[in-house]
């Protein structure tokens, strides 16, 4: 249902909603999720690969100053949402997402 979601936000151009990775994040078998006090809400799975990372946005790295997700496969590969991989810097590897958490 999350998972509907989002792919149905990005089909419009509107940007998918935070809670909504977060509520599939939690739906995949084996996730849990990590936050370090200063850090981002990390989702790892059974053998420790950080999965999805949900982040605010900083200035400090160019690409990365808006609210996005960043996605992983299961070899610690970055994807985009289509389960491409992609490079650390590409725009795929950051999409936009609305901040409701």
């Amino acid at each position: 249902m999350a998972w509907g979601r989002i792919i149905q936000a990005i089909s419009t151009r509107i940007n998918p909603k935070a809670s909504d990775f977060k509520m599939w994040a939690e739906s995949q078998q084996g996730w849990h999720p990590n936050k370090t006090p200063n850090g981002p809400l990390k989702y790892i799975d059974k053998n420790g690969v950080a999965r999805l990372t949900l982040k605010q946005g900083t200035p400090r790295a160019p690409g990365s100053n808006h609210p996005h997700v960043e996605l992983k496969n299961a070899k610690g590969s970055r994807i985009d949402l289509q389960g491409k991989l992609v490079n650390r810097k590409s725009i795929a590897n950051h999409t936009p997402i609305d901040w409701d958490i």
